[in-house]
């Protein structure tokens, strides 16, 4: 993960109570999370099957007169469409259909009720209704369906309650008024636990985030050369086992390119203008390596090898094809012109490269890298400014 991308995270942290991150984040939240929710929908779902029909118990008590609808409705209608529910839960892929899913089924849970005790004459059905807000609680505390979902299943609960009770002529104003305040405050709380608890979840998926980025750049930089971005040799020992060929059919090319009188370069523009150079021609040799099609890897791996030293290791590539694109970066950096004053008033930076590739008997990688560099001083011995091969 790149800086640009932690400083991102970072800036997650201060919409966190707007419950909402920028796209990319939310979606990796919504993915991530979807398995677990479904299976706590599902867990909190059987639950739910079995506690709502021991409430049957308080039907039995004070509302006998409608016990027999009130049953048929919790064993014949409730039961199977929340079976169904746990069977078309997995088959959802987004966390709003499975909290939609849930709210829908709290809500039918209230107002399939309510609609059959508006026809009971019993005196209780003002103090029954407030067996409600144990679905609330169970819809926030137990599904823990995310906030803005609780908010519409928290509406439409407490408008079919408000509605049933407003319809009772057993309920005086008194009675109503406290009825209603009531569910508004008790309402207002739980909303608010919602809110804490869905702002809690994303703090500690964005902490994870964080912790996650900060090791992947503490990796990235022990693999990375500082002032080049290339590899450096610790990485080169690391993945060095795996590029050696498997057998002495697979062709293995080496360039070993070093900047052309480097050091009159230092001596004459400074060191900070020297780690400018060495950048600018670490850059042209990456640019070299990537390929037309953006979706397939770079044709070689380059290290910094040493101040000046760019190796570039190139699997799949012969001596012939190695050479081909060690004179290709030799012209790119050269066409770049980059200005060497302590050759001249007209002089350029160049390179000189070393070619070698993998021959039978090869052991090792050292091997390979030393017939490189035995070509990079022919290259050098010549006159500098070409490619030679091992």
């Amino acid at each position: 993960m790149s800086l640009s991308r932690t400083a991102n995270i970072e800036g997650e942290f201060a919409s966190l109570n707007q419950l909402r991150f920028s796209p990319p984040i939310e979606e990796r939240f919504e993915t991530e999370g979807l398995p677990e929710r479904i299976r706590l929908a599902q867990a909190t779902l059987f639950a739910a099957i079995l506690l709502y029909n021991i409430y049957s118990v308080a039907d039995w008590m004070i509302l006998p007169d409608v016990l027999g609808p009130l049953a048929v409705m919790r064993l014949g209608v409730y039961t199977p469409l929340t079976l169904l529910t746990i069977w078309i839960l997995p088959r959802r892929t987004r966390t709003w259909q499975v909290d939609g899913m849930l709210v829908g089924g709290c809500f039918l849970s209230v107002l399939m009720p309510s609609a059959i005790i508006s026809f009971s004459a019993s005196h209780y059905v003002a103090t029954y209704q407030l067996g409600a807000m144990l679905v609330i609680v169970y819809m926030v505390l137990a599904q823990r369906v995310r906030f803005r979902m609780a908010v519409i299943g928290m509406v439409l609960i407490v408008v079919t309650q408000i509605t049933t009770v407003a319809h009772r002529p057993e309920v005086d104003a008194p009675t109503f008024w406290y009825i209603v305040v009531f569910y508004l405050i008790a309402a207002a709380i739980i909303l608010l636990g919602s809110f804490v608890l869905e702002r809690t979840e994303r703090y500690g998926f964005l902490q994870r985030l964080r912790v996650e980025a900060m090791i992947e750049h503490n990796a990235e930089m022990a693999r990375t050369d500082q002032l080049t971005g290339l590899f450096n040799r610790h990485h080169l020992a690391t993945i060095g086992v795996d590029l050696i060929p498997k057998n002495d059919r697979e062709p293995l090319g080496a360039l070993l390119i070093d900047i052309d009188h480097f050091k009159r370069f230092n001596d004459t523009q400074g060191h900070l203008a020297g780690d400018r150079c060495i950048r600018t021609v670490s850059d042209l040799v990456r640019e070299m390596l990537i390929p037309a099609n953006e979706n397939t890897p770079p044709v070689g791996t380059a290290v910094r090898f040493g101040g000046e030293e760019i190796l570039v290791l190139l699997p799949g590539m012969d001596a012939a094809q190695a050479a081909a694109l060690g004179d290709a970066i030799r012209r790119r950096v050269e066409g770049v012109g980059i200005p060497h004053p302590g050759l001249g008033p007209t002089a350029v930076v160049t390179l000189s490269i070393g070619v070698a590739a993998w021959k039978k008997g090869h052991k090792e990688l050292d091997t390979l890298v030393n017939a490189a560099d035995a070509a990079l001083y022919q290259a050098k011995n010549l006159g500098r400014n070409r490619v030679a091969v091992a």
